[in-house]
């Protein structure tokens, strides 16, 4: 993919593109936005405009720019913090390390640093030494959902990008292009339930998920509004099938992320966050945010549905 393919925030994308034809780019570049709302995608591009070989890059055709695309390029490194023990403080170590030795082939070397919301403080400042004085063909690229999840001057020390969703027209032109098979009427209305987030609408399609989209906002409201006995009702509903309770958790922990921004004053789209925001402490949305997120790790443990409603709807009362 190249810039001009990528949907949405366009001004953003007319600054980078700019700055990639200037060489200007900083050295220390952070997007943060929603999950689905192409972070990761842009971060690659970005990636591949350092190490392409072509005038106008990155232009998806030169050797660099294929084994990029193929994530065996020897110059562009990845760690994602949702696999465990990639963004320790021993990961951040050897990446510092590794970031002083002169690059394989690209003038440029990359390290994507993706999804850093649970890269903890003494890994950050692991991290921090090398943002301070960087080697000149060095660049780090990192990926959050809120740029609020990483200390101040780690932020300070980087060009913060935020990415907000498309229209739900925009995302469902572009979702249509891989979903030829699919009535458009259908990819449209995914996009508008999931206000234009691409990534969102692609869950949705493939899951079926508008009805786990559907509970998911009742948990979460019946949760902001502390009535305990209709998140109890709601939760027990995911007994039906594993792969639709994995699809409401997917969707509850997408409203917790979004929930988590609000509570520190950014900006989100989500009416459940804004309300969460006002009715509950910062703490207690931080507590059901890691609440969520370990009832998906348990999701995955194989554990009885039977049980498993009752037991989220247990963690969800903080």
């Amino acid at each position: 993919m190249q810039f001009n393919e990528f949907v949405a925030n366009d001004k953003l994308i007319e600054e980078i593109t700019e700055a990639v034809k200037t060489n200007t780019l900083p050295h220390a570049i952070i997007f943060d936005g929603a999950k689905g709302t192409g972070k990761q995608t842009l971060a690659k591009i970005i990636a591949q405009s350092f190490v392409c070989s072509s005038d106008n890059r990155p232009c998806g055709k030169c050797p660099a720019c294929i084994k990029a695309m193929h994530s065996s390029h020897p110059d562009i490194f990845t760690a994602d913090g949702n696999n465990t023990g990639e963004l320790t403080v021993d990961a951040v170590r050897n990446i510092r390390a590794d970031a002083y030795i002169m690059p394989n082939e690209a003038p440029t070397k990359v390290y994507l640093l993706l999804n850093c919301d649970k890269m903890l403080a003494p890994a950050q400042n692991a991290f921090l030494k090398v943002l301070e004085e960087p080697p000149a063909n060095v660049a780090f690229i990192m990926t959050v959902t809120s740029a609020n999840m990483l200390l101040q001057t780690v932020r300070s020390r980087s060009r913060l990008y935020t990415l907000y969703p498309a229209t739900p027209e925009e995302a469902a032109e572009y979702v249509s292009r891989s979903y030829p098979e699919t009535d458009y009427g259908d990819i449209l209305r995914a996009a508008q339930l999931c206000d234009g987030n691409i990534g969102k609408t692609v869950v949705m399609l493939e899951s079926g998920g508008e009805e786990a989209k559907k509970l998911a906002d009742e948990i979460f409201e019946a949760v902001i509004k502390g009535n305990e006995y209709t998140v109890l009702t709601l939760t027990n509903k995911l007994s039906q099938s594993r792969v639709f309770a994995v699809s409401v958790l997917d969707f509850l922990i997408e409203e917790a992320a979004e929930c988590v921004k609000a509570s520190v004053g950014a900006k989100t789209n989500s009416p459940i966050s804004a309300e969460a925001a006002r009715r509950m402490t910062k703490s207690k949305i931080f507590r059901i945010a890691e609440n969520i997120d370990r009832a998906k790790q348990v999701l995955e443990t194989n554990v009885n549905l039977n049980f498993f409603g009752t037991w989220l709807s247990s963690v969800l009362k903080v």
